[in-house]
């Protein structure tokens, strides 16, 4: 596809494999694509690595949409962005890859974060001095806030099920997800840092002013 030009988000394992070992492989490797994903999947299966790659090795390369990467809002400010063959290449920071992780679907009776998971959060943080620490967590995740809500009818999604287990695991603890995630969250959306509006664009914005 000589004629491709938009940028590719590698995410998943193979991010960790990328940044941090060599050996922390996956037999996929997600690439979100914001355009071209089905020309990208023909040209995959073509050469042999598509989802069941032919090639030695053995990995398949799966080509996403945008929604299924759901890091933190802000997390093209810290990634990592290369140019290779004309394309350019985001590799989210690993607290983004980790976070998207915790998005998984579950099981039917599923108990604890799946396996593969706990392994990328214990291996990240083995050789990376802890990190994500646990305040490192709490932080990403009140930016994540409206993932972590329950709706009206009263379900849980699989996200706040995997961060509710993700503690005990990693941290040695619970959460409470009012008191650390929600409720902080909602109080620095009132009050943002940069303060009240001084009658700037806002006050413009307001009917109810004159």
């Amino acid at each position: 596809m000589p004629d491709y030009h938009e940028p590719l988000t590698i995410f998943g394992s193979a991010a960790v494999q990328l940044c941090y070992d060599e050996h922390f492989a996956s037999a996929d490797v997600y690439l979100m694509a914001l355009s071209g994903g089905e020309e990208l999947r023909d040209l995959a299966a073509r050469v042999g690595v598509g989802r069941s790659g032919t090639l030695k090795p053995v990995y398949g390369l799966q080509i996403c949409p945008p929604q299924m990467f759901r890091p933190t809002p802000h997390y093209l400010q810290r990634a990592h962005v290369d140019q290779r063959h004309g394309i350019r290449l985001v590799v989210p920071h690993v607290r983004d890859v980790l976070l998207a992780k915790l998005h998984r679907f579950r099981e039917v009776g599923q108990t604890g974060i799946a396996a593969k998971d706990r392994k990328a959060f214990q291996r990240v943080r083995e050789l990376s001095g802890g990190h994500p620490a646990e305040e490192e967590m709490i932080e990403d995740l009140r930016l994540c806030e409206p993932s972590l809500r329950i709706p009206d009818d009263g379900s849980v999604n699989a996200f706040r099920l995997n961060v509710l287990d993700l503690f005990p695991e990693l941290y040695g603890r619970k959460i409470d997800l009012e008191s650390e995630i929600l409720a902080p969250a909602r109080e620095a959306a009132r009050f943002p840092p940069c303060g009240p509006d001084p009658g700037g664009l806002m006050a413009g914005l307001n009917p109810s002013r004159d």
